[in-house]
């Protein structure tokens, strides 16, 4: 009998501390009844995950983790299977191993060993290392198979342990990615057999004979497409690069703001993959030559729990095919409460004096992918109650949201920010929102909806919160006029927030720290936090991001320097004086609290 389904694994849980003996006699007593009601669950999909070997009958580890028991001595903390099994890898000096899709090569998983041997057995290839094979295994019982796969392989095998359901994930995920990428590359036609012509924009082979190309309506390219996009999901990725190089299509994952590649495809499928997403965006398949957006809106999970995911598309040419990147706007990311987006008391304080205003305009400031547009939409849902209307001019829409009225960009019929902005004040808002104030027109018809009483939101590309006053000055805009209008400007970044899972503190000299323009007021030792690594967070030390903000209002003072065209350097003065939390400053408050870190401070203000 194997370990999992025998009692000595309760026995075991008992020793390391994680059951009581109560727990034990109840799950005894529990488990042939708790054996018929997970067969009744696998019911619907029993039959034909049985015929693939995937979905065996359920044995004593699944019925313990079904019964979600409390660890022992801790309330409210289930018993899971991860749990299980480290305790496991403990007893037969197994190592554990937490699967990460992120470091597995989709290669080495589906090609080491077959697929029925791997799915029958429950075995993930992971790594070779000098000469051996890593593989990952839920069986501690399992050393006839891993004698058969040295046979096989003419590698010796180390064995680690994982979870039988994140085993059951990648063997699913990686085949059937596997499985529709191997069948379309067929189809399109193998590397070296005079099927492919177009590689590339700026290489192009010539011969006479038509190409059979692949329809973008393949069901595995479908497959594909789909497994790109929940598996983006599921990693929480913000964006997918799609990159044609010369001989493979490159696949990567920007994951808290770091490009990750995650596969490596045949260049066969490049263009079949392509076609798939721009149909989807509704883009126009056969032009080549030209960048293109769209937008696509996925579903993710069903019933109650499942939300909508809104996908932008951007097609451009580069030198082996078209690159697609496709930003994935979450609504839980893009609409936060403003109390967690980071914002310091005084910084929220002056916020909400803007957005309580009756009228002025209100600047958001930053590079691209500084959080502008969550910092943007998580204010203008908090003001859009019943008695506003909120109207919003954007190119592209980034995230529908019904209780805005957006209106898209369309340079093509000369629907433009500023024509937009001639007639929107027809339409009788309360507060507009522009995309981005690009040129003179458009800063002056904001300035003037500002002036007729509306509260406007915009963006600007600049590196703080007082070079806006400059780069209004710059488009040609009065300064009389961003005098008697502007109510502020927020100038943000993002940093990644420290892994809770594996905090640790560490001390820096405080002479240290001032030499790098921190305002340490003492000496010697001071305690300060950074993530050590672990499995939870891929070894980065970070897991998600926060925002650091420079927030900037006008006072009487400021408005009579910016009047009289005082200096960028002067109005940043008087702003610090006046009590305005630099990035740097407001980065450093964080690194204080434990939220970041020193370095994250130094990579997004360094030299602000």
């Amino acid at each position: 009998m194997s370990f999992l389904n025998s009692e000595a694994l309760l026995d075991l849980l008992c020793a390391e501390g994680l059951l009581t003996s109560e727990q034990r006699q109840f799950v005894v007593l529990q488990k042939g009844k708790q054996r018929q009601k997970l067969l009744r669950q696998y019911a619907g999909r029993r039959r034909s995950d049985q015929r693939r070997g995937e979905r065996p009958e359920p044995d004593l580890l699944d019925i313990i983790v079904s019964l979600r028991l409390e660890v022992k001595g801790k309330k409210s903390v289930p018993l899971t299977e991860e749990m299980i099994m480290q305790a496991v890898s403990l007893k037969f000096k197994i190592p554990f191993k937490k699967l990460d899709p992120l470091d597995l090569d989709i290669d080495t998983v589906t090609r080491t060993i077959p697929k029925s041997f791997a799915v029958c057995h429950l075995i993930v290839p992971v790594d070779v290392r000098n000469g051996i094979l890593e593989v990952v295994t839920c069986n501690p019982d399992n050393q006839v198979a891993l004698e058969d796969i040295e046979r096989a392989n003419q590698l010796k095998v180390r064995p680690f342990l994982s979870t039988r359901s994140d085993i059951r994930k990648i063997l699913t995920e990686f085949f059937g990615f596997q499985r529709s990428i191997s069948a379309a590359e067929v189809q399109f036609g193998a590397p070296g057999d005079g099927s492919s012509v177009d590689i590339g924009n700026l290489e192009q082979y010539v011969r006479l004979s038509s190409a059979m190309e692949l329809s973008s309506s393949d069901q595995h390219i479908k497959s594909a497409v789909n497994h790109l996009f929940s598996y983006a999901l599921d990693q929480r990725a913000s964006d997918i690069h799609i990159e044609p190089k010369r001989d493979i299509c490159l696949i990567r994952f920007r994951i808290d703001g770091v490009l990750h590649t995650i596969y490596k495809l045949p260049k066969a499928v490049h263009t079949a993959i392509v076609s798939r997403v721009k149909s989807l965006g509704r883009l126009d398949i056969s032009e080549k030559r030209r960048p293109q957006d769209g937008r696509i809106k996925i579903g993710q999970g069903q019933g109650e729990g499942g939300k909508e995911v809104e996908v932008r598309v951007s097609t451009v040419p580069v030198a082996f095919g078209e690159k697609v990147v496709l930003r994935l706007l979450d609504p839980d990311v893009i609409f936060q409460d403003l109390n967690q987006l980071g914002f310091s008391r005084r910084d929220a304080v002056v916020y909400n004096s803007f957005t309580s205003s009756p009228n002025g305009i209100v600047l958001v400031t930053g590079p691209t992918g500084s959080g502008k547009s969550t910092t943007l939409y998580s204010t203008l849902k908090k003001m859009a109650t019943p008695e506003k209307n909120v109207v919003t001019v954007e190119d592209p829409v980034e995230m529908v949201y019904e209780e805005f009225n957006q209106i898209a960009v369309q340079p093509l019929i000369d629907v433009n920010f500023s024509t937009i902005l001639r007639n929107i004040l027809r339409q009788d808002p309360d507060i507009i929102m522009i995309g981005e104030i690009r040129d003179l027109e458009t800063a002056r018809y904001a300035a003037q909806a500002a002036l007729t009483g509306h509260l406007v939101f915009s963006t600007l590309h600049t590196n703080d919160a007082v070079s806006s006053i400059i780069r209004l000055e710059d488009l040609g805009l009065e300064p009389f006029l961003i005098a008697s209008t502007l109510l502020g400007a927020v100038a943000q970044r993002l940093v990644r927030r420290i892994c809770p899972h594996c905090v640790e503190t560490y001390t820096m000299d405080a002479a240290d720290l001032r030499k790098m323009g921190f305002p340490v007021n003492e000496d010697g030792a001071v305690k300060l936090k950074r993530g050590k690594g672990c499995i939870q967070c891929r070894n980065t030390g970070y897991s998600g991001r926060c925002a650091v903000f420079e927030v900037f209002p006008m006072s009487e003072q400021l408005k009579k320097l910016v009047s009289d065209k005082a200096a960028d350097a002067e109005l940043r003065q008087v702003a610090i004086r006046e009590g305005m939390t630099t990035l740097r400053e407001d980065a450093w408050l964080k690194v204080r609290k434990g939220v970041t870190t020193l370095e994250e401070t130094l990579r997004v203000a360094g030299e602000v």
